[in-house]
């Protein structure tokens, strides 16, 4: 699975870098999300090694140091998200404010959105939840410290969530508004279709967002509610939902980014050929 992640990955960031016609805002948020997958699938390729190879699996240092890095990597995935939405809400409600519709800001806000990724996984740090998971077999989460994962998991997953619910349901709104109050029926229909694309795009992101964090929810709470422990199984299922969600949105963003994916097969079939 992350062998999938990597190579496609690679293929949009670097396609976009090294194409000067592929240099646009929506390409800079695909080369973002792209770059947060990459880094989520590098270092899980890289827990799966040193687990392989390192007979103290727990040991401290190392074992704190890629989960801390598991844990940006998953929360620049998931904030990548808000930042599409937030910048579909600048072209479709706000793009009379031609400042907000500037590299510079996207730039700013994937900044914010690093920064917050990277601190997120401090507080984990200072709780003493990063550590080795025997039934993760991976450097992770300590489940049993509940406080500090309803209060992770809340900013990690539940503002990116409920910020892109947020802008689904008020460009649906604006969607709806548009469509009563324009009289022109070529441009209502124009926007209804501009919009249309975003909001199908939106609730993708949702789709995705919402079945990789459901497992680790239900975890968290089976931990903090019942008396017996969380089958192995279950643990199992959210490491593979995170991987497998993952798949689907490199998978997503590649297949709908069509200049993407024709600047790049022109470029395979000229080496072909």
């Amino acid at each position: 699975m992350q062998i999938i992640n990597i190579i496609l990955s690679l293929i949009l960031i670097l396609t976009i870098i090294f194409h000067r016609t592929l240099h646009t805002i929506p390409n800079l948020l695909t080369a973002n999300s792209s770059l947060a997958i990459f880094i989520y699938a590098f270092v899980v390729i890289i827990q799966i090694i040193v687990g392989l190879q390192s007979k103290d699996k727990g040991k401290e240092d190392l074992c704190t140091f890629l989960s801390y890095f598991t844990a940006i990597a998953i929360d620049v995935i998931c904030y990548s998200y808000l930042v599409t939405a937030i910048s579909q809400y600048f072209f479709n409600i706000l793009y009379r404010r031609k400042y907000l519709l500037t590299f510079r800001i996207h730039w700013l806000i994937i900044i914010i959105s690093w920064c917050i990724s990277c601190f997120l996984p401090l507080f984990l740090y200072l709780s003493g939840v990063l550590q080795y998971s025997s039934e993760m077999h991976m450097c992770t989460l300590k489940m049993s410290v509940q406080w500090a994962l309803f209060i992770y998991m809340g900013a990690a997953l539940g503002i990116p969530f409920f910020g892109i619910v947020g802008t689904y349901l008020y460009i649906t709104r604006h969607i709806r508004r548009i469509n009563t109050m324009t009289i022109a029926i070529t441009t209502s229909l124009s926007t209804a279709k501009r919009d249309l694309h975003v909001l199908k795009n939106i609730l993708t992101l949702i789709g995705i967002l919402g079945t990789a964090g459901l497992p680790n929810i239900i975890l968290v709470i089976w931990n903090a509610f019942s008396l017996d422990e969380a089958p192995v199984s279950l643990y199992l299922i959210c490491v593979l939902t995170i991987s497998f969600c993952t798949n689907i949105q490199i998978s997503f963003i590649f297949v709908m980014n069509k200049n993407v994916k024709v600047v790049f097969w022109n470029h395979v079939q000229r080496i072909l050929h």
